[in-house]
């Protein structure tokens, strides 16, 4: 749009002029000797004649940094808002993308790609700062977990299908250990599985889709891709319909599948299967179930993963029936006597044994299978296990031709009876047989090479059995060591490493990620936040001593000291949601994790320059005192920290006499100094959306002028390293979890510059730029803007 002169018609001027009857009006002639060009500026025109913000600091503070924080899709996938950034900023600072928890997976492999990416992006002489090495939260909890936790010894029944490597299967005292979400409550009730309680998911009516509701248990270690593991669970329901699946996952990368349907009954069923995961399926850290999609009360017990347990060889050919009835002889076939196929076959091949009695039947033996031959195990006893479940309630049990001494014993046949009967119940859900015959007056007789037994089930007329996953195995004469408690589910006991193993390994393990990315990327990266946020808040001690942490849980629980256990395991008590894995250094490897960590960082970049960096410095000179305490122990006693870093997210009603004071005591230390995260908010409740007012946003302008001017006057220009605005832009998508709902950068969520870009670069020209602004030069910045040529 052109400044046009505004020029009226004479026709125009005569009509004006008649219709004023009651009024005369003066006509003076215009003043030729002012031009629009000397017009006095608006705010917004002169904020629009700002230069970018670092041709000022080349100007005024040469040796400054002037630095955005960032993240690092933003930089790389926003085309508007990388331009920007690298047209006002001498140097990034990426908010996650080089932090240990990111970078580093659950296997403890290191990924570069993005950080790679940045620095292929970033203009030449652009400076990106190393944000951070070791912090107490966002650290690869799970990774830095398994290199300390506990050798697990495992106890294993032959006819386990896993190795379970789940420390809390039968949920007979509490839920611990087992996460869920999110349209059910889970409480512990009584009975369980032939237990005293199980673990009960009570489902409501928001829940419509299965993965509504999942139940996780989290591992030590991540699967291997390739590795075969099998699973076992017995559940019931209240609610016909309801079904759960057997699912693995890991949430940082999306790494997840499920099984399929198991579909529950009223009674307990044993649900079983394995799972061998992909190539591409890495870091898989969670097992559990999904059970969503209906309003149900499920029941859980027993729940065991682990790799599968091949087990002793079974002396039983065929005994999970994936060849028919092959080597099994139907002697008396009833109803009928097949080979079918059920999803919930605990063998896992899905092939079982179906039985039908007819209505003829009267005696055990009317319906009769009788097993392959058996070598005999020269003296040793053996065990008989396997599966069965009818239609409806029967009646069945194991009898032996002449290779027996007692061809009709009577047995505990579950391990759980009061006593000896001639036989077994069986219902709609899977029963397990186990029985020794020899404990039960039954031994082979004199001479015999091989033997068989027989699968009777004529007692009762109408029924149809299946029978699953026979095994027979030999059972050694001297039983293995008692290495753990034998009641306990699961089979599980630990071996906890000592305190100098564990301090020996996590020492290796901060060298090898401290030596991996500084030699990665090199001298690009010239500054480093080695210690990030190491004293806590309200007691100001350091993090992961003398108990104390700091932080919380999600739920808001507080991080506290970790359990260790011959019979659970390691404990941590820290955060381990996605994202905010806590894990603290200290606690491990007491005050000298700080000097090790800067002797390590010296070493792999003997260039770089080495900071601490904290938060609320500003406002609790406490905590201030506690830093550099932290700072000179380093210094004392090894280390050699180069420059102190505060973070100052503050509010636009920050007091000058804070902010003085705090650099003031931060120049006495001698240390380099660098403002790392700076932004001013306005403070917003929480769901709630500011919009500033102008009166707001000049407060907010004067703050941020206030500060680097406070910072200017305050360090000693030698001490000057860098300030990093915190934030780009007051657009949502940078606002999602950090300071939702606020307005606290220099550019607006449509990236036009606010007056507190102006505030900034009044602070690091050391006075207001405006003053020296035209209107010529307006005027030509605007008429270039409209495409128009200027006069």
């Amino acid at each position: 749009m052109k400044l046009n002169k505004i020029i009226l018609p004479s026709i125009a001027l005569a009509t004006i002029m008649a219709s004023c009857d009651d009024q005369i009006m003066e006509w003076q002639d215009k003043d030729n000797t002012v031009d629009a060009s000397e017009l006095p500026l608006t705010d917004n025109e002169k904020l629009k004649l700002y230069k970018p913000i670092k041709e000022y600091v080349a100007q005024y503070h040469p040796n400054l940094n002037l630095a955005l924080g960032i993240g690092a899709d933003m930089y790389l996938d926003d085309a508007d808002a990388k331009a920007l950034i690298d047209a006002n900023f001498t140097g990034i600072t990426l908010g996650n993308a080089m932090k240990m928890g990111v970078m580093v997976n659950a296997s403890g492999n290191i990924d570069y790609t993005t950080v790679d990416n940045v620095l292929a992006a970033m203009p030449a002489g652009m400076k990106l700062y190393g944000h951070n090495l070791l912090w107490h939260t966002q650290q690869p909890q799970t990774y830095l977990k398994s290199l300390i936790a506990p050798e697990m010894k495992v106890v294993v029944d032959q006819n386990d299908v896993c190795v379970n490597v789940i420390g809390n299967s039968g949920f007979e005292e509490n839920m611990n250990g087992w996460i869920s979400w999110s349209h059910h409550t889970k409480s512990l009730v009584s009975p369980g599985y032939n237990s005293n309680q199980c673990l009960k998911l009570s489902v409501d009516n928001t829940s419509t889709n299965s993965w509504h509701d999942q139940l996780f248990w989290t591992l030590d270690t991540p699967l291997v891709p390739g590795e075969t593991y099998a699973y076992q669970f017995w559940a019931r329901t209240d609610n016909p319909g309801a079904v759960v699946q057997f699912m693995y996952q890991n949430t940082a990368n999306g790494n997840q599948d499920w099984g399929a349907n198991c579909e529950l009954a009223s009674n307990w069923v044993l649900f079983t299967g394995e799972v061998i995961l992909s190539d591409e399926k890495t870091d898989v850290t969670r097992v559990g179930l999904q059970f969503g999609g209906m309003e149900a009360d499920i029941y859980i017990d027993d729940f065991k993963f682990g790799i599968k347990n091949e087990g002793p060889a079974n002396l039983c050919e065929n005994g999970n029936f994936s060849n028919g009835t092959t080597g099994w002889t139907i002697n008396n076939a009833s109803g009928g006597v097949e080979t079918v196929e059920l999803a919930d076959a605990p063998s896992g091949n899905k092939n079982v044994l179906k039985m039908v009695a007819n209505d003829a039947v009267s005696n055990a033996w009317d319906l009769q299978v009788i097993s392959p031959k058996i070598p005999n195990t020269t003296g040793a006893d053996v065990e008989i296990s396997f599966y069965v479940k009818s239609d409806i309630p029967g009646k069945g049990r194991l009898s032996f031709s002449g290779d027996m001494s007692n061809q009709w014993p009577w047995m505990n046949w579950t391990g759980n009876q009061s006593g000896w009967t001639e036989a077994f119940e069986t219902g709609t859900g899977w029963t397990y047989i186990k029985v020794i015959p020899q404990k039960f007056s039954c031994d082979f007789n004199e001479g015999t090479t091989t033997w068989q037994f027989n699968l009777d089930f004529g007692y009762m007329p109408g029924v149809t059995y299946y029978i699953d996953n026979v095994l027979v195995t030999e059972v050694a004469d001297e039983p293995a060591p008692a290495i753990l408690n034998a009641s306990r589910a699961g089979g599980i006991t630990y071996i906890p490493k000592s305190a100098e193993e564990k301090k020996t390994i996590l020492l290796d393990a901060m060298e090898q990620w401290i030596k991996s990315i500084m030699e990665h990327v090199g001298d690009r990266v010239d500054a480093w936040d080695v210690i990030n946020e190491p004293i806590a808040d309200g007691s100001n001690g350091w993090r992961g001593i003398d108990g104390v942490f700091g932080s919380n849980n999600n739920d808001g629980v507080a991080d506290s000291e970790p359990v260790e256990t011959e019979t659970d395991g390691l404990t941590l008590n820290w955060a381990s949601e996605a994202g905010n894995q806590h894990w603290y250094w200290g606690y491990y490897l007491g005050k000298d994790y700080a000097v090790k960590a800067f002797e390590f960082a010296r070493k792999y970049a003997p260039n770089a320059k080495l900071f601490v960096n904290e938060y609320n410095l500003e406002t609790s000179p406490a905590k201030l005192d506690a830093l550099i305490g932290f700072v000179n122990y380093i210094d004392q006693n090894g280390g050699q920290v180069d420059g102190i870093g505060t973070q100052m997210h503050v509010n636009y009603k920050i007091s000058k006499e804070q902010v003085d004071a705090m650099f003031k005591k931060l120049a006495q230390t001698g240390k380099l100094i660098r403002i790392t995260e700076l932004d001013v908010a306005f403070g917003v409740e929480e769901g709630k959306t500011i919009t500033p007012s102008e009166a707001q946003l000049s407060e907010q302008a004067a703050t941020y002028q206030m500060i680097l001017t406070s910072y200017f006057e305050n360090i000693p220009e030698a001490q000057q390293s860098s300030i990093t605005i915190w934030g780009f832009s007051d657009n949502k998508k940078e606002h999602e979890y950090w300071l939702p709902g606020d307005a606290p950068n220099l550019f607006d969520g449509d990236y036009n510059r606010k007056i507190a870009y102006k505030g900034v670069c009044d602070a690091i020209a050391g006075y207001d730029v405006s003053t020296d602004f035209k209107g010529e030069e307006w005027k030509d910045l605007h008429e270039g803007e409209e495409g128009t040529p200027a006069e």
